[in-house]
């Protein structure tokens, strides 16, 4: 019950990337000090660290290395099952659309059970 999962190596980036970045960049800031008789290194070597520190930050609010789906087909169908759901919704709050309501309601059912066989297959 306690195994990790193979291929999960995305989760382990994101998860790290912004405390070594921070880090990185912290480090690199701090060694600016050896730099103090060279005014123009010195500022350059700053910027430098707080650019590796601004771009661990962005990272964390947008990775890029997120995408571990495997399942595409299971998921379309998901996202098609949510727009039903909104449709469903509008129809319920819509007055004399009964026949609407239940035809929507037919199409989840047809989708729960698309959603059955296509669950576990990769692709």
């Amino acid at each position: 019950m306690g195994e990790k999962a193979k291929g999960n190596w995305r989760r382990t980036v994101n998860r790290y990337i912004g405390l070594g970045s921070a880090i990185l960049g912290m480090a690199i800031i701090m060694s600016s000090f050896l730099f103090l008789d060279n005014l123009f290194v010195w500022y350059a070597t700053v910027i430098v660290g707080l650019l590796v520190v601004l771009g661990g930050f962005l990272y964390g609010a947008h990775p890029f290395l997120t995408s571990e789906r495997r399942h595409f087909e299971l998921r379309a169908e998901v996202d098609r099952f949510i727009e039903l759901v909104r449709k469903l919704n509008s129809a319920a709050m819509a007055p004399g659309s009964e026949e609407e309501f239940e035809r929507l309601k037919a199409q989840m059912m047809a989708s729960v059970e698309r959603m059955g066989e296509l669950a576990g297959k990769e692709g």
